[in-house]
Protein backbone atom coordinates (compact mmCIF):
# COMPACT_ATOMS: atom_id res chain seq x y z
CA UNK A 1 0.00 0.00 0.00
CA UNK A 2 2.76 2.40 0.92
CA UNK A 3 3.73 2.40 -2.76
CA UNK A 4 0.54 2.69 -4.43
CA UNK A 5 0.20 5.76 -2.24
CA UNK A 6 3.88 7.07 -3.64
CA UNK A 7 2.66 6.50 -7.06
CA UNK A 8 -0.64 7.81 -6.60
CA UNK A 9 0.79 11.60 -5.23
CA UNK A 10 3.13 11.20 -8.26
CA UNK A 11 0.83 10.80 -11.17
CA UNK A 12 -1.97 12.77 -9.46
CA UNK A 13 0.45 16.02 -9.21
CA UNK A 14 -1.14 17.81 -12.86
CA UNK A 15 -3.46 15.10 -14.09
CA UNK A 16 -6.51 16.53 -12.68
CA UNK A 17 -5.79 20.17 -13.39
CA UNK A 18 -7.93 19.62 -16.63
CA UNK A 19 -10.40 16.74 -15.52
CA UNK A 20 -11.83 15.98 -12.28
CA UNK A 21 -11.88 12.35 -13.89
CA UNK A 22 -9.03 11.49 -16.18
CA UNK A 23 -10.48 10.55 -19.54
CA UNK A 24 -10.48 7.33 -20.34
CA UNK A 25 -9.43 5.00 -23.76
CA UNK A 26 -12.70 3.30 -23.96
CA UNK A 27 -10.92 0.50 -26.05
CA UNK A 28 -9.57 -2.94 -24.36
CA UNK A 29 -6.09 -2.75 -25.69
CA UNK A 30 -3.26 -4.66 -24.28
CA UNK A 31 -0.16 -3.41 -21.78
CA UNK A 32 2.39 -4.18 -24.58
CA UNK A 33 0.40 -2.09 -27.28
CA UNK A 34 0.09 0.46 -24.86
CA UNK A 35 3.37 0.68 -24.14
CA UNK A 36 4.80 0.94 -27.37
CA UNK A 37 2.36 4.08 -27.74
CA UNK A 38 3.68 5.67 -24.25
CA UNK A 39 7.36 4.84 -24.97
CA UNK A 40 7.12 6.61 -28.40
CA UNK A 41 5.23 9.66 -27.10
CA UNK A 42 7.89 10.15 -23.96
CA UNK A 43 10.81 9.54 -26.86
CA UNK A 44 8.68 13.00 -28.94
CA UNK A 45 7.01 14.61 -26.39
CA UNK A 46 8.16 13.96 -23.01
CA UNK A 47 11.08 16.00 -20.70
CA UNK A 48 13.60 13.35 -20.56
CA UNK A 49 15.74 14.27 -17.70
CA UNK A 50 18.81 11.71 -18.36
CA UNK A 51 18.45 11.23 -22.24
CA UNK A 52 21.34 8.75 -22.47
CA UNK A 53 19.74 6.53 -20.02
CA UNK A 54 16.58 6.75 -21.64
CA UNK A 55 17.98 6.42 -25.54
CA UNK A 56 19.49 2.61 -23.75
CA UNK A 57 16.07 1.73 -21.60
CA UNK A 58 14.38 2.07 -25.00
CA UNK A 59 16.56 -0.06 -26.94
CA UNK A 60 16.22 -2.37 -23.89
CA UNK A 61 12.79 -2.99 -24.59
CA UNK A 62 12.51 -2.75 -28.23
CA UNK A 63 10.74 0.57 -28.40
CA UNK A 64 8.38 -1.04 -25.41
CA UNK A 65 7.50 -3.94 -26.82
CA UNK A 66 8.96 -6.37 -24.37
CA UNK A 67 6.99 -4.26 -21.59
CA UNK A 68 3.95 -6.63 -21.02
CA UNK A 69 3.41 -5.87 -16.81
CA UNK A 70 2.29 -2.15 -15.91
CA UNK A 71 5.22 -1.90 -13.16
CA UNK A 72 7.70 -2.71 -15.93
CA UNK A 73 6.23 0.62 -17.69
CA UNK A 74 6.35 2.13 -14.66
CA UNK A 75 9.99 1.59 -14.07
CA UNK A 76 10.98 2.52 -17.57
CA UNK A 77 8.62 5.92 -17.58
CA UNK A 78 10.78 7.06 -13.93
CA UNK A 79 14.07 6.70 -16.27
CA UNK A 80 12.49 9.04 -18.14
CA UNK A 81 11.40 11.39 -15.90
CA UNK A 82 10.76 10.78 -11.73
CA UNK A 83 7.15 12.74 -12.51
CA UNK A 84 6.06 10.24 -14.50
CA UNK A 85 4.27 7.04 -13.59
CA UNK A 86 1.96 3.97 -14.85
CA UNK A 87 0.02 2.78 -12.82
CA UNK A 88 -3.56 0.55 -11.80
CA UNK A 89 -6.85 3.30 -11.24
CA UNK A 90 -7.59 2.43 -7.73
CA UNK A 91 -10.45 4.37 -6.38
CA UNK A 92 -9.50 2.70 -2.92
CA UNK A 93 -6.43 4.80 -2.66
CA UNK A 94 -7.58 8.12 -1.08
CA UNK A 95 -6.14 11.13 0.40
CA UNK A 96 -9.21 12.89 1.47
CA UNK A 97 -8.31 14.82 4.59
CA UNK A 98 -9.88 18.16 4.91
CA UNK A 99 -7.93 21.62 5.37
CA UNK A 100 -7.87 22.52 8.95
CA UNK A 101 -6.81 25.77 11.10
CA UNK A 102 -5.86 25.97 14.73
CA UNK A 103 -4.31 29.62 16.72
CA UNK A 104 -1.00 30.20 17.76
CA UNK A 105 -1.07 33.10 19.66
CA UNK A 106 -2.07 35.97 17.12
CA UNK A 107 -1.57 33.58 14.04
CA UNK A 108 -4.04 31.25 12.56
CA UNK A 109 -1.89 28.15 11.11
CA UNK A 110 -4.02 26.65 7.93
CA UNK A 111 -2.87 22.85 7.40
CA UNK A 112 -3.12 22.66 3.40
CA UNK A 113 -2.58 18.51 3.46
CA UNK A 114 -2.21 16.25 0.56
CA UNK A 115 -5.57 15.94 -1.60
CA UNK A 116 -6.57 13.11 -3.55
CA UNK A 117 -9.78 11.58 -4.50
CA UNK A 118 -11.87 10.70 -7.51
CA UNK A 119 -15.17 11.65 -6.10
CA UNK A 120 -16.30 15.12 -7.41
CA UNK A 121 -18.46 15.87 -4.10
CA UNK A 122 -15.11 15.40 -1.67
CA UNK A 123 -13.45 17.75 -4.44
CA UNK A 124 -16.15 20.42 -4.29
CA UNK A 125 -15.79 20.26 -0.19
CA UNK A 126 -12.27 20.64 -0.22
CA UNK A 127 -12.64 24.07 -2.37
CA UNK A 128 -15.68 24.67 0.18
CA UNK A 129 -13.85 24.26 3.36
CA UNK A 130 -10.63 25.52 2.60
CA UNK A 131 -12.35 28.85 0.96
CA UNK A 132 -14.47 29.13 4.62
CA UNK A 133 -11.43 28.69 6.75
CA UNK A 134 -9.31 31.93 4.87
CA UNK A 135 -12.57 33.70 5.38
CA UNK A 136 -12.94 32.82 8.61
CA UNK A 137 -8.83 33.63 9.83
CA UNK A 138 -8.47 35.87 12.65
CA UNK A 139 -5.15 37.61 13.22
CA UNK A 140 -2.47 36.99 10.79
CA UNK A 141 -2.60 34.26 8.35
CA UNK A 142 -0.27 31.16 7.86
CA UNK A 143 -0.40 28.70 5.43
CA UNK A 144 1.45 25.30 6.00
CA UNK A 145 1.93 23.21 3.15
CA UNK A 146 4.86 21.36 4.96
CA UNK A 147 4.28 17.47 4.37
CA UNK A 148 2.10 18.18 1.48
CA UNK A 149 2.89 15.37 -1.02
CA UNK A 150 0.62 17.10 -3.62
CA UNK A 151 -2.56 15.87 -5.19
CA UNK A 152 -4.95 17.70 -6.79
CA UNK A 153 -3.80 20.78 -7.49
CA UNK A 154 -7.04 23.00 -8.60
CA UNK A 155 -8.41 21.60 -5.12
CA UNK A 156 -5.94 23.74 -3.76
CA UNK A 157 -5.42 26.59 -5.68
CA UNK A 158 -9.65 27.61 -5.82
CA UNK A 159 -9.73 26.97 -2.41
CA UNK A 160 -7.05 29.75 -1.25
CA UNK A 161 -8.76 31.99 -4.39
CA UNK A 162 -9.18 34.91 -1.81
CA UNK A 163 -5.52 35.12 -1.66
CA UNK A 164 -4.58 34.67 -5.75
CA UNK A 165 -4.66 37.61 -8.02
CA UNK A 166 -6.33 36.71 -10.56
CA UNK A 167 -4.36 36.52 -13.94
CA UNK A 168 -1.30 34.55 -15.00
CA UNK A 169 -0.18 32.12 -12.75
CA UNK A 170 2.75 30.61 -14.77
CA UNK A 171 3.60 29.17 -18.14
CA UNK A 172 3.78 25.98 -19.36
CA UNK A 173 6.98 25.16 -21.99
CA UNK A 174 7.09 21.78 -24.07
CA UNK A 175 10.10 20.51 -25.58
CA UNK A 176 9.51 22.46 -28.60
CA UNK A 177 9.71 25.85 -26.61
CA UNK A 178 6.04 26.58 -27.48
CA UNK A 179 4.57 27.95 -24.55
CA UNK A 180 1.08 28.18 -22.68
CA UNK A 181 0.04 30.91 -20.09
CA UNK A 182 -1.42 29.31 -17.26
CA UNK A 183 -4.48 31.76 -15.95
CA UNK A 184 -6.75 31.85 -12.77
CA UNK A 185 -10.07 33.09 -14.33
CA UNK A 186 -13.89 33.47 -12.33
CA UNK A 187 -14.54 30.37 -13.09
CA UNK A 188 -11.15 27.97 -13.18
CA UNK A 189 -7.85 27.73 -14.35
CA UNK A 190 -7.33 28.46 -18.49
CA UNK A 191 -4.38 27.38 -20.43
CA UNK A 192 -2.82 24.52 -21.68
CA UNK A 193 -3.10 21.17 -19.84
CA UNK A 194 -3.78 23.16 -16.63
CA UNK A 195 -7.53 24.20 -18.07
CA UNK A 196 -9.83 23.86 -15.85
CA UNK A 197 -13.35 25.38 -15.97
CA UNK A 198 -16.91 24.89 -15.13
CA UNK A 199 -20.06 25.83 -13.60
CA UNK A 200 -19.59 24.39 -10.77
CA UNK A 201 -16.08 25.99 -9.52
CA UNK A 202 -17.42 29.26 -10.91
CA UNK A 203 -20.51 29.29 -8.17
CA UNK A 204 -18.10 28.17 -5.67
CA UNK A 205 -15.89 31.16 -6.15
CA UNK A 206 -18.03 33.93 -7.21
CA UNK A 207 -18.96 33.86 -3.71
CA UNK A 208 -15.75 33.81 -2.47
CA UNK A 209 -14.34 38.28 -1.67
CA UNK A 210 -10.52 38.12 -2.46
CA UNK A 211 -8.36 39.24 0.26
CA UNK A 212 -5.60 40.55 -1.16
CA UNK A 213 -4.49 43.65 1.31
CA UNK A 214 -2.98 41.67 4.13
CA UNK A 215 0.24 39.67 4.49
CA UNK A 216 0.50 35.84 4.13
CA UNK A 217 3.02 33.35 5.19
CA UNK A 218 3.66 30.24 3.78
CA UNK A 219 5.41 27.32 5.81
CA UNK A 220 7.39 24.96 2.71
CA UNK A 221 9.74 22.12 3.33
CA UNK A 222 11.39 19.31 1.26
CA UNK A 223 8.13 16.92 1.34
CA UNK A 224 6.01 19.66 -0.08
CA UNK A 225 5.85 17.79 -3.31
CA UNK A 226 4.54 18.54 -6.62
CA UNK A 227 0.42 20.13 -6.57
CA UNK A 228 1.94 21.73 -3.25
CA UNK A 229 4.78 23.35 -5.41
CA UNK A 230 1.94 24.77 -8.00
CA UNK A 231 -0.25 26.14 -5.68
CA UNK A 232 2.88 28.28 -3.74
CA UNK A 233 3.98 29.52 -7.30
CA UNK A 234 0.05 30.29 -7.73
CA UNK A 235 -0.42 32.32 -4.48
CA UNK A 236 3.33 33.80 -4.48
CA UNK A 237 1.48 35.96 -7.42
CA UNK A 238 0.41 37.80 -4.29
CA UNK A 239 3.29 40.04 -3.67
CA UNK A 240 2.34 40.11 0.21
CA UNK A 241 2.85 36.83 0.40
CA UNK A 242 6.40 35.30 1.43
CA UNK A 243 7.98 31.65 1.97
CA UNK A 244 9.36 30.03 5.14
CA UNK A 245 11.05 27.07 5.34
CA UNK A 246 13.41 24.60 3.14
CA UNK A 247 13.64 23.87 -0.67
CA UNK A 248 10.54 22.41 -1.92
CA UNK A 249 10.83 18.56 -3.14
CA UNK A 250 10.92 19.58 -6.95
CA UNK A 251 8.12 17.64 -8.80
CA UNK A 252 8.17 21.13 -11.11
CA UNK A 253 6.86 19.69 -14.13
CA UNK A 254 3.55 19.31 -16.10
CA UNK A 255 1.96 15.82 -17.11
CA UNK A 256 -0.76 14.33 -19.29
CA UNK A 257 -2.43 11.24 -18.81
CA UNK A 258 -4.02 8.64 -21.01
CA UNK A 259 -6.24 5.83 -19.06
CA UNK A 260 -6.49 2.08 -20.84
CA UNK A 261 -8.47 -1.03 -20.14
CA UNK A 262 -6.60 -4.32 -20.67
CA UNK A 263 -6.83 -7.93 -19.55
CA UNK A 264 -4.82 -7.91 -16.53
CA UNK A 265 -2.42 -10.66 -18.58
CA UNK A 266 -2.82 -12.76 -21.51
CA UNK A 267 -5.09 -15.34 -20.43
CA UNK A 268 -7.62 -13.50 -18.14
CA UNK A 269 -11.26 -12.19 -19.06
CA UNK A 270 -10.32 -9.56 -16.25
CA UNK A 271 -9.88 -6.28 -17.63
CA UNK A 272 -8.28 -3.18 -15.52
CA UNK A 273 -8.22 0.30 -15.57
CA UNK A 274 -4.79 1.77 -15.36
CA UNK A 275 -3.06 5.24 -16.22
CA UNK A 276 0.27 6.69 -17.87
CA UNK A 277 1.33 9.95 -16.29
CA UNK A 278 3.01 11.39 -18.99
CA UNK A 279 5.69 14.46 -18.03
CA UNK A 280 5.59 16.81 -21.03
CA UNK A 281 6.00 20.18 -19.98
CA UNK A 282 8.62 22.11 -17.81
CA UNK A 283 7.27 25.25 -16.55
CA UNK A 284 8.29 29.04 -15.79
CA UNK A 285 6.86 30.87 -13.30
CA UNK A 286 8.19 34.38 -12.69
CA UNK A 287 6.97 34.39 -8.67
CA UNK A 288 9.20 32.42 -7.46
CA UNK A 289 12.96 31.33 -7.73
CA UNK A 290 14.81 28.17 -7.66
CA UNK A 291 18.51 27.83 -6.31
CA UNK A 292 20.02 29.43 -9.24
CA UNK A 293 17.65 32.84 -8.56
CA UNK A 294 16.08 32.04 -11.99
CA UNK A 295 12.58 31.49 -12.51
CA UNK A 296 12.31 28.10 -14.69
CA UNK A 297 11.54 25.30 -13.29
CA UNK A 298 12.22 21.47 -14.54
CA UNK A 299 11.71 19.23 -11.47
CA UNK A 300 13.77 22.38 -9.55
CA UNK A 301 12.95 22.58 -5.97
CA UNK A 302 10.99 26.28 -5.26
CA UNK A 303 13.45 27.99 -3.09
CA UNK A 304 12.06 29.60 0.12
CA UNK A 305 12.01 33.85 0.73
CA UNK A 306 12.93 32.56 4.42
CA UNK A 307 15.52 29.60 4.60
CA UNK A 308 14.70 28.21 8.16
CA UNK A 309 17.07 25.46 8.13
CA UNK A 310 15.61 23.44 12.10
CA UNK A 311 13.00 21.11 11.78
CA UNK A 312 9.90 22.78 10.77
CA UNK A 313 7.39 20.34 12.44
CA UNK A 314 8.00 19.45 16.30
CA UNK A 315 6.57 16.18 16.22
CA UNK A 316 3.88 16.81 18.34
CA UNK A 317 1.11 16.74 15.81
CA UNK A 318 -2.15 15.18 16.68
CA UNK A 319 -5.39 14.17 14.79
CA UNK A 320 -6.20 17.66 14.35
CA UNK A 321 -3.51 19.43 13.51
CA UNK A 322 0.43 20.01 12.69
CA UNK A 323 2.81 21.20 15.34
CA UNK A 324 5.07 23.81 13.92
CA UNK A 325 8.19 25.26 15.51
CA UNK A 326 7.82 27.84 17.82
CA UNK A 327 11.38 29.21 16.60
CA UNK A 328 9.50 29.39 13.32
CA UNK A 329 6.10 31.09 14.09
CA UNK A 330 8.50 33.76 16.08
CA UNK A 331 10.32 34.56 12.99
CA UNK A 332 7.15 35.00 11.24
CA UNK A 333 5.40 37.20 13.64
CA UNK A 334 8.31 39.68 13.20
CA UNK A 335 7.93 39.61 9.74
CA UNK A 336 4.18 40.20 10.20
CA UNK A 337 5.30 43.22 12.30
CA UNK A 338 8.14 44.68 10.15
Amino acid sequence: MKNQVKITLCFAALVLLFSIFPSANAAITSIQDDAVETVAYMSQHGIIEDKTAWREVVDKTDGGRTITTIADLNAVMQVGNKHSSAAKRDASIRHEQLPGAYRAGRLTVVDIPTFYTMRQSVYLRYIVKLNQLIAHTRGDLVLNFSGNQGGIPTAMIFGLYALIPNGQLWTSVANTGKEQQVSLVKDGLQGGAASYRSTVVKRVLEKVKKRLNKKVAIIMDNNSASAAEFTIMAVKKNPLARIFGLPSAGYTTENSNVTYHSPICDNSWQIIPWMVTRTDHTVRCINVVNARQTHNFSNTPVMPDVLFTQPINTGEANAHHSQISKSLLSQIRKWFDS
